[in-house]
């Protein structure tokens, strides 16, 4: 158990060293809507391709995504397309 006190302490040490790790990440998934909005019938392969990622990395972005109402999949997997919201 970590009490409240020193969560918030800690807090603004931990800041710094997580930021660059989530940066990339957030550029890829910026460049992602970018690119749906482009081309809403990409897959995940084609996205995985054309940001140097793997598949798996792809999909884990897509996720998050559609969990916070970014992206949106309308249709069946091989005939749908993205939205973005």
């Amino acid at each position: 158990y970590i009490p409240l006190s020193e969560k918030i302490i800690n807090d603004p040490v931990n800041d710094p060293v997580n930021d660059p790790v989530n940066d990339p990440v957030k550029k890829r998934q910026n460049k992602i809507v970018t690119i749906i909005r482009e081309n809403p019938k990409i897959t995940a392969v084609e996205l995985a391709k054309q940001l140097n990622v793997s598949e798996k990395t792809i999909k884990r972005d897509l996720q998050f995504l559609r969990e916070n109402k970014l992206i949106e999949h309308l249709g069946s997997d091989k005939k749908g397309y993205w939205t973005v919201k």
